[in-house]
Protein backbone atom coordinates (compact mmCIF):
# COMPACT_ATOMS: atom_id res chain seq x y z
CA UNK A 1 0.00 0.00 0.00
CA UNK A 2 2.95 2.36 1.14
CA UNK A 3 4.54 1.99 -2.61
CA UNK A 4 1.15 2.48 -4.28
CA UNK A 5 0.72 5.93 -2.67
CA UNK A 6 4.86 6.69 -3.41
CA UNK A 7 3.92 6.09 -6.76
CA UNK A 8 1.17 8.01 -7.28
CA UNK A 9 2.64 10.59 -6.11
CA UNK A 10 5.43 10.34 -7.46
CA UNK A 11 3.35 10.35 -11.24
CA UNK A 12 1.17 13.61 -10.18
CA UNK A 13 4.70 15.32 -9.21
CA UNK A 14 6.41 14.28 -12.37
CA UNK A 15 3.14 15.09 -14.42
CA UNK A 16 2.61 18.82 -13.02
CA UNK A 17 6.38 19.38 -13.60
CA UNK A 18 5.25 18.58 -17.23
CA UNK A 19 2.87 21.46 -17.47
CA UNK A 20 4.98 23.77 -15.53
CA UNK A 21 5.99 26.99 -17.79
CA UNK A 22 9.57 27.25 -18.91
CA UNK A 23 11.48 29.99 -17.74
CA UNK A 24 13.27 32.14 -19.73
CA UNK A 25 17.08 31.72 -20.98
CA UNK A 26 17.77 34.98 -20.99
CA UNK A 27 15.69 37.73 -19.22
CA UNK A 28 15.10 41.70 -20.01
CA UNK A 29 16.51 44.26 -17.75
CA UNK A 30 14.24 47.09 -17.29
CA UNK A 31 15.73 50.68 -17.12
CA UNK A 32 14.60 54.42 -16.90
CA UNK A 33 16.75 57.05 -16.19
CA UNK A 34 15.87 60.80 -15.31
CA UNK A 35 18.75 63.56 -15.61
CA UNK A 36 16.54 66.52 -16.25
CA UNK A 37 14.17 69.07 -13.95
CA UNK A 38 14.15 69.13 -9.71
CA UNK A 39 13.31 66.15 -7.41
CA UNK A 40 10.19 65.48 -5.34
CA UNK A 41 9.73 63.38 -2.28
CA UNK A 42 6.84 62.26 -0.57
CA UNK A 43 6.27 59.80 2.36
CA UNK A 44 3.55 58.17 4.29
CA UNK A 45 2.21 55.88 7.14
CA UNK A 46 -0.27 53.84 7.37
CA UNK A 47 -1.33 51.18 9.97
CA UNK A 48 -1.33 47.82 9.24
CA UNK A 49 -1.69 46.44 13.35
CA UNK A 50 -3.94 42.79 13.26
CA UNK A 51 -7.27 43.81 14.11
CA UNK A 52 -7.10 40.09 15.85
CA UNK A 53 -4.75 37.72 17.49
CA UNK A 54 -3.15 35.91 14.60
CA UNK A 55 -0.60 33.38 14.41
CA UNK A 56 2.70 35.14 14.92
CA UNK A 57 5.44 34.91 12.18
CA UNK A 58 9.00 33.85 13.52
CA UNK A 59 10.25 31.62 16.16
CA UNK A 60 7.98 28.95 17.10
CA UNK A 61 5.10 27.64 15.05
CA UNK A 62 1.57 28.19 16.52
CA UNK A 63 2.73 31.35 18.69
CA UNK A 64 -0.65 33.28 18.43
CA UNK A 65 -0.65 36.70 19.71
CA UNK A 66 -2.71 37.62 22.70
CA UNK A 67 -2.10 41.42 22.19
CA UNK A 68 -0.59 44.80 21.09
CA UNK A 69 2.26 46.61 22.63
CA UNK A 70 3.00 49.14 19.77
CA UNK A 71 1.02 49.94 16.05
CA UNK A 72 2.53 47.93 13.00
CA UNK A 73 3.05 50.23 9.84
CA UNK A 74 3.16 50.38 6.35
CA UNK A 75 5.84 52.99 5.48
CA UNK A 76 6.14 54.16 1.58
CA UNK A 77 8.67 56.88 0.33
CA UNK A 78 8.33 58.21 -3.52
CA UNK A 79 10.86 59.75 -5.54
CA UNK A 80 9.95 61.56 -8.72
CA UNK A 81 11.92 63.35 -11.10
CA UNK A 82 10.80 64.14 -14.97
CA UNK A 83 8.91 61.35 -15.70
CA UNK A 84 10.35 58.84 -13.49
CA UNK A 85 8.63 58.09 -9.89
CA UNK A 86 10.37 55.33 -8.18
CA UNK A 87 8.52 53.84 -4.63
CA UNK A 88 9.88 51.99 -1.29
CA UNK A 89 7.51 50.53 1.20
CA UNK A 90 8.43 49.11 4.67
CA UNK A 91 6.65 46.59 6.04
CA UNK A 92 6.37 45.79 9.99
CA UNK A 93 6.32 41.93 9.26
CA UNK A 94 8.16 38.83 9.13
CA UNK A 95 8.50 38.74 5.12
CA UNK A 96 6.41 38.57 1.46
CA UNK A 97 6.35 35.81 -0.92
CA UNK A 98 6.88 36.84 -4.41
CA UNK A 99 3.87 35.74 -5.63
CA UNK A 100 2.36 38.11 -2.88
CA UNK A 101 4.35 41.27 -4.24
CA UNK A 102 3.83 40.46 -7.68
CA UNK A 103 -0.32 40.80 -6.75
CA UNK A 104 -0.15 44.07 -5.05
CA UNK A 105 1.64 45.88 -7.63
CA UNK A 106 -0.79 44.69 -10.19
CA UNK A 107 -2.99 46.78 -8.09
CA UNK A 108 -1.20 50.09 -7.75
CA UNK A 109 -2.45 52.68 -9.80
CA UNK A 110 -0.76 56.24 -11.22
CA UNK A 111 2.33 54.72 -10.62
CA UNK A 112 4.34 51.91 -12.21
CA UNK A 113 3.93 48.58 -9.77
CA UNK A 114 7.21 47.42 -11.12
CA UNK A 115 8.87 50.74 -9.84
CA UNK A 116 7.86 50.04 -6.57
CA UNK A 117 10.04 47.80 -4.21
CA UNK A 118 8.32 46.06 -0.97
CA UNK A 119 10.70 45.25 1.67
CA UNK A 120 9.72 43.82 5.18
CA UNK A 121 12.02 44.61 8.28
CA UNK A 122 11.70 40.80 9.15
CA UNK A 123 9.61 41.51 12.30
CA UNK A 124 9.48 37.96 14.33
CA UNK A 125 6.51 39.47 16.97
CA UNK A 126 4.06 40.69 13.97
CA UNK A 127 1.62 38.20 12.01
CA UNK A 128 2.74 35.59 9.53
CA UNK A 129 3.03 36.61 6.49
CA UNK A 130 4.70 34.10 4.90
CA UNK A 131 2.68 31.12 6.06
CA UNK A 132 5.49 28.82 7.42
CA UNK A 133 4.38 29.46 11.10
CA UNK A 134 0.97 28.05 11.26
CA UNK A 135 1.10 24.30 11.42
CA UNK A 136 2.77 23.06 8.15
CA UNK A 137 3.02 21.13 6.02
CA UNK A 138 -1.08 20.66 7.21
CA UNK A 139 -1.97 24.30 7.50
CA UNK A 140 -1.10 27.71 6.77
CA UNK A 141 -0.30 30.45 9.42
CA UNK A 142 -0.97 33.06 7.30
CA UNK A 143 -4.96 35.13 7.47
CA UNK A 144 -6.00 35.72 4.15
CA UNK A 145 -8.61 38.45 5.93
CA UNK A 146 -4.78 40.20 6.93
CA UNK A 147 -3.40 39.66 3.68
CA UNK A 148 -6.57 41.89 2.16
CA UNK A 149 -5.72 44.87 4.89
CA UNK A 150 -2.22 44.46 4.50
CA UNK A 151 -2.62 45.35 0.77
CA UNK A 152 -4.78 47.38 1.25
CA UNK A 153 -2.49 49.52 3.76
CA UNK A 154 0.62 49.34 1.33
CA UNK A 155 -1.46 50.83 -1.75
CA UNK A 156 -3.15 53.50 0.55
CA UNK A 157 0.42 54.26 1.86
CA UNK A 158 1.72 54.60 -1.65
CA UNK A 159 -0.84 56.65 -2.70
CA UNK A 160 -0.54 58.79 0.07
CA UNK A 161 3.02 59.30 -0.30
CA UNK A 162 2.32 60.15 -3.93
CA UNK A 163 -0.45 63.06 -3.12
CA UNK A 164 2.61 64.16 -0.77
CA UNK A 165 4.86 64.70 -3.44
CA UNK A 166 6.54 68.41 -3.36
CA UNK A 167 9.99 69.53 -3.94
CA UNK A 168 12.63 68.00 -2.20
CA UNK A 169 16.81 67.55 -2.07
CA UNK A 170 18.09 64.98 -0.61
CA UNK A 171 21.94 63.83 1.41
CA UNK A 172 23.10 60.85 2.37
CA UNK A 173 25.94 59.33 4.80
CA UNK A 174 27.27 56.58 6.37
CA UNK A 175 27.86 55.98 10.59
CA UNK A 176 29.36 53.23 11.80
CA UNK A 177 27.97 51.36 14.30
CA UNK A 178 29.73 50.39 17.78
CA UNK A 179 31.46 47.07 17.71
CA UNK A 180 29.17 45.98 21.04
CA UNK A 181 26.00 47.25 21.99
CA UNK A 182 23.90 47.45 18.93
CA UNK A 183 24.38 44.04 16.76
CA UNK A 184 26.45 40.94 16.73
CA UNK A 185 27.20 37.77 15.02
CA UNK A 186 25.45 34.61 16.43
CA UNK A 187 27.49 32.55 14.07
CA UNK A 188 31.13 34.15 13.10
CA UNK A 189 32.06 36.75 16.08
CA UNK A 190 32.74 40.27 14.45
CA UNK A 191 31.27 38.84 11.35
CA UNK A 192 28.94 42.28 10.92
CA UNK A 193 27.95 45.15 8.28
CA UNK A 194 28.94 47.73 10.26
CA UNK A 195 27.62 50.36 7.77
CA UNK A 196 24.64 52.42 9.07
CA UNK A 197 23.23 53.91 5.60
CA UNK A 198 21.23 57.44 5.77
CA UNK A 199 19.30 58.95 3.67
CA UNK A 200 17.33 62.46 4.62
CA UNK A 201 14.95 63.74 2.27
CA UNK A 202 13.71 67.42 3.14
CA UNK A 203 12.05 70.38 1.78
CA UNK A 204 14.67 72.67 0.31
CA UNK A 205 12.97 75.98 1.03
CA UNK A 206 12.40 75.42 4.84
CA UNK A 207 14.28 72.72 5.55
CA UNK A 208 11.45 70.39 7.51
CA UNK A 209 11.96 66.91 6.97
CA UNK A 210 10.11 64.95 4.60
CA UNK A 211 11.46 61.44 5.31
CA UNK A 212 14.73 59.90 6.91
CA UNK A 213 15.64 56.31 5.89
CA UNK A 214 18.09 54.38 7.80
CA UNK A 215 19.42 50.65 7.00
CA UNK A 216 20.87 48.32 9.49
CA UNK A 217 21.94 44.71 8.96
CA UNK A 218 20.13 42.78 11.89
CA UNK A 219 17.37 40.87 12.79
CA UNK A 220 14.55 42.95 14.71
CA UNK A 221 14.34 40.52 17.50
CA UNK A 222 14.91 41.88 20.49
CA UNK A 223 11.65 40.28 22.27
CA UNK A 224 11.92 36.40 22.17
CA UNK A 225 9.24 33.59 21.25
CA UNK A 226 8.06 34.04 24.71
CA UNK A 227 6.74 37.16 24.17
CA UNK A 228 2.91 37.21 22.51
CA UNK A 229 2.44 40.79 22.01
CA UNK A 230 2.67 42.47 18.75
CA UNK A 231 5.15 44.92 18.06
CA UNK A 232 7.89 46.05 15.84
CA UNK A 233 10.55 45.30 17.93
CA UNK A 234 13.56 47.61 18.29
CA UNK A 235 13.09 49.63 15.05
CA UNK A 236 9.44 50.91 17.01
CA UNK A 237 11.78 52.80 19.04
CA UNK A 238 13.98 53.96 16.19
CA UNK A 239 11.11 55.29 14.39
CA UNK A 240 9.69 57.24 17.46
CA UNK A 241 12.82 59.37 18.33
CA UNK A 242 13.70 59.85 14.41
CA UNK A 243 10.03 61.62 13.84
CA UNK A 244 10.28 63.38 17.36
CA UNK A 245 13.77 64.89 16.48
CA UNK A 246 13.54 65.31 12.92
CA UNK A 247 9.99 65.57 12.26
CA UNK A 248 8.52 63.77 8.52
CA UNK A 249 8.25 60.11 8.71
CA UNK A 250 10.91 57.66 9.69
CA UNK A 251 11.94 54.38 7.81
CA UNK A 252 13.38 51.58 9.26
CA UNK A 253 15.67 48.98 6.31
CA UNK A 254 16.89 45.47 7.58
CA UNK A 255 20.39 45.01 5.58
CA UNK A 256 22.22 42.23 5.55
CA UNK A 257 21.06 40.08 8.61
CA UNK A 258 21.24 36.44 7.42
CA UNK A 259 23.46 33.93 9.18
CA UNK A 260 22.85 34.94 11.94
CA UNK A 261 23.00 38.92 12.88
CA UNK A 262 21.26 39.51 16.15
CA UNK A 263 20.19 42.54 18.65
CA UNK A 264 23.76 43.01 21.24
CA UNK A 265 21.42 42.60 24.29
CA UNK A 266 21.74 41.59 28.13
CA UNK A 267 19.85 38.20 28.66
CA UNK A 268 18.76 35.77 31.75
CA UNK A 269 17.53 33.00 31.76
CA UNK A 270 14.62 32.38 32.52
CA UNK A 271 14.06 35.97 30.60
CA UNK A 272 12.62 38.60 32.28
CA UNK A 273 9.96 40.43 29.95
CA UNK A 274 10.90 43.87 31.85
CA UNK A 275 14.30 43.39 30.77
CA UNK A 276 13.94 42.57 27.11
CA UNK A 277 11.40 45.54 26.69
CA UNK A 278 14.29 48.46 28.12
CA UNK A 279 16.75 46.51 25.94
CA UNK A 280 14.51 46.99 22.99
CA UNK A 281 14.01 50.64 23.48
CA UNK A 282 18.05 50.82 23.99
CA UNK A 283 18.85 49.49 20.96
CA UNK A 284 16.36 50.95 19.20
CA UNK A 285 17.67 54.63 20.41
CA UNK A 286 20.93 53.87 19.98
CA UNK A 287 20.79 53.10 16.27
CA UNK A 288 18.75 56.63 15.96
CA UNK A 289 21.22 58.53 18.12
CA UNK A 290 23.86 57.00 15.10
CA UNK A 291 21.21 58.37 12.34
CA UNK A 292 20.41 61.69 14.09
CA UNK A 293 24.65 62.34 14.61
CA UNK A 294 24.64 61.38 10.96
CA UNK A 295 21.96 63.61 9.79
CA UNK A 296 23.74 66.52 11.69
CA UNK A 297 26.77 66.52 9.14
CA UNK A 298 25.18 66.63 5.78
CA UNK A 299 26.13 70.05 4.48
CA UNK A 300 25.43 69.48 0.91
CA UNK A 301 22.24 68.41 -0.33
CA UNK A 302 21.01 67.48 -4.11
CA UNK A 303 18.21 69.02 -5.87
CA UNK A 304 18.92 67.82 -8.77
CA UNK A 305 20.06 64.30 -8.65
CA UNK A 306 20.11 61.89 -11.53
CA UNK A 307 17.74 58.72 -10.56
CA UNK A 308 17.22 55.96 -12.17
CA UNK A 309 16.72 52.40 -11.72
CA UNK A 310 16.92 49.16 -12.87
CA UNK A 311 15.27 45.60 -12.81
CA UNK A 312 16.36 42.40 -13.27
CA UNK A 313 13.93 39.01 -12.84
CA UNK A 314 16.37 35.97 -11.65
CA UNK A 315 15.04 31.92 -11.60
CA UNK A 316 16.87 30.13 -8.98
CA UNK A 317 16.69 26.44 -8.34
CA UNK A 318 14.75 25.07 -5.23
CA UNK A 319 16.94 22.15 -3.46
CA UNK A 320 15.02 22.55 -0.70
CA UNK A 321 13.18 19.68 -0.32
CA UNK A 322 11.44 21.15 2.67
CA UNK A 323 9.99 24.17 0.60
CA UNK A 324 9.07 21.41 -2.05
CA UNK A 325 6.58 19.71 0.76
CA UNK A 326 4.95 23.33 1.81
CA UNK A 327 4.60 24.33 -1.30
CA UNK A 328 2.64 21.01 -2.81
CA UNK A 329 0.46 21.53 0.19
CA UNK A 330 -0.28 25.26 -0.54
CA UNK A 331 1.28 26.38 2.84
CA UNK A 332 3.81 28.11 0.60
CA UNK A 333 2.19 30.38 -2.40
CA UNK A 334 4.45 30.34 -5.01
CA UNK A 335 4.71 29.60 -8.79
CA UNK A 336 7.35 26.71 -10.05
CA UNK A 337 9.12 27.04 -12.92
CA UNK A 338 9.92 23.67 -14.83
CA UNK A 339 13.18 22.32 -13.54
CA UNK A 340 12.17 23.27 -9.82
CA UNK A 341 12.93 26.81 -10.13
CA UNK A 342 11.27 29.79 -8.38
CA UNK A 343 11.39 33.47 -9.82
CA UNK A 344 12.28 36.00 -7.63
CA UNK A 345 14.06 39.87 -9.04
CA UNK A 346 17.26 42.18 -7.96
CA UNK A 347 16.68 45.69 -7.92
CA UNK A 348 19.42 49.00 -8.27
CA UNK A 349 18.62 52.42 -7.57
CA UNK A 350 20.68 55.52 -7.74
CA UNK A 351 19.79 58.86 -6.73
CA UNK A 352 22.72 60.92 -7.20
CA UNK A 353 25.60 59.63 -5.94
CA UNK A 354 23.90 57.09 -3.65
CA UNK A 355 23.00 53.66 -4.50
CA UNK A 356 20.41 51.59 -3.24
CA UNK A 357 20.33 47.73 -4.10
CA UNK A 358 17.70 45.12 -2.84
CA UNK A 359 18.03 41.00 -1.85
CA UNK A 360 15.09 39.12 -2.13
CA UNK A 361 15.63 37.54 1.02
CA UNK A 362 18.81 37.51 4.30
CA UNK A 363 22.13 37.10 3.01
CA UNK A 364 25.43 37.44 4.83
CA UNK A 365 26.86 39.95 5.89
CA UNK A 366 30.08 39.19 3.91
CA UNK A 367 27.90 38.70 0.86
CA UNK A 368 26.23 42.38 1.58
CA UNK A 369 29.37 43.99 2.28
CA UNK A 370 30.70 42.46 -1.54
CA UNK A 371 27.18 43.85 -2.76
CA UNK A 372 27.85 47.60 -1.36
CA UNK A 373 31.46 47.60 -2.89
CA UNK A 374 30.34 46.27 -6.26
CA UNK A 375 27.59 49.07 -6.89
CA UNK A 376 29.80 51.51 -6.07
CA UNK A 377 27.31 53.76 -4.63
CA UNK A 378 28.62 56.41 -1.92
CA UNK A 379 27.35 55.42 -0.40
CA UNK A 380 25.36 51.92 -0.58
CA UNK A 381 22.30 50.84 1.31
CA UNK A 382 21.28 46.92 1.15
CA UNK A 383 17.71 46.60 1.19
CA UNK A 384 17.17 42.55 2.67
CA UNK A 385 13.81 40.81 2.37
CA UNK A 386 13.07 43.10 -0.72
CA UNK A 387 10.22 41.93 -3.02
CA UNK A 388 10.57 38.09 -1.45
CA UNK A 389 11.66 36.05 0.86
CA UNK A 390 13.95 32.92 0.32
CA UNK A 391 14.98 32.50 3.29
CA UNK A 392 18.51 32.40 4.34
CA UNK A 393 21.46 33.14 1.70
CA UNK A 394 24.73 31.53 2.04
CA UNK A 395 27.74 31.31 0.09
CA UNK A 396 28.72 28.29 -1.56
CA UNK A 397 32.06 28.57 0.10
CA UNK A 398 30.27 28.13 3.22
CA UNK A 399 27.28 26.22 2.65
CA UNK A 400 27.89 22.89 3.86
CA UNK A 401 29.90 24.20 7.07
CA UNK A 402 27.98 22.29 10.52
CA UNK A 403 27.76 26.21 11.59
CA UNK A 404 25.05 26.28 9.42
CA UNK A 405 22.86 23.54 9.40
CA UNK A 406 19.99 25.62 10.37
CA UNK A 407 20.71 28.36 7.81
CA UNK A 408 20.75 25.56 5.71
CA UNK A 409 17.52 23.83 6.14
CA UNK A 410 16.22 27.30 5.62
CA UNK A 411 17.88 27.86 2.15
CA UNK A 412 16.44 27.87 -1.12
CA UNK A 413 20.01 26.25 -2.86
CA UNK A 414 23.47 25.91 -2.77
CA UNK A 415 24.20 29.35 -5.10
CA UNK A 416 20.97 31.33 -5.20
CA UNK A 417 23.16 33.87 -2.87
CA UNK A 418 26.09 33.60 -5.66
CA UNK A 419 24.02 34.29 -8.58
CA UNK A 420 21.74 37.32 -6.70
CA UNK A 421 25.20 39.02 -6.05
CA UNK A 422 26.21 38.03 -9.63
CA UNK A 423 23.35 39.84 -10.99
CA UNK A 424 23.34 43.16 -9.08
CA UNK A 425 27.35 43.37 -10.15
CA UNK A 426 25.83 42.75 -13.85
CA UNK A 427 23.62 45.71 -12.57
CA UNK A 428 26.02 48.07 -11.64
CA UNK A 429 28.01 47.43 -14.30
CA UNK A 430 25.02 48.41 -16.31
CA UNK A 431 24.54 51.58 -14.13
CA UNK A 432 28.45 52.49 -14.50
CA UNK A 433 30.42 51.63 -12.34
Amino acid sequence: MKWVVFCLLAVQLVGCSLFRPRFPETVAVQHERAVEGLLYAGAAAVDITPKENLWMGGYNILRKADGVHDPLYARAVVLKRGDLELGIVMLDVVGLQHQDVLRIREKMSGIDGHKVILASTHNHNGPDTVGIWGFPPFSSGQDDDYMVELERGVLEAVSRARAELREAEVATGVALAPLKGLHKNLRRPGMIDREVVVMHLREPETGKTIATLTELGCHPEVLERWNRQVTADYPHWTIEKLEKELGGMAMYLSGALGALVAPDVERSEPPIPEQEWAEAKRVGNLLADLTLSTVETFQVYDRKPTLAYWLSPIFLKNENSGFDIIRWTGVLDRDLYRGGYFRSEVVLWQVGGFRLATVPGEITPALGMRIKENAGGTPTMLVGLANDELGYLLPRSDYHLPLYDYERSLCIGIDAADRIVARLKDLSMLAGN
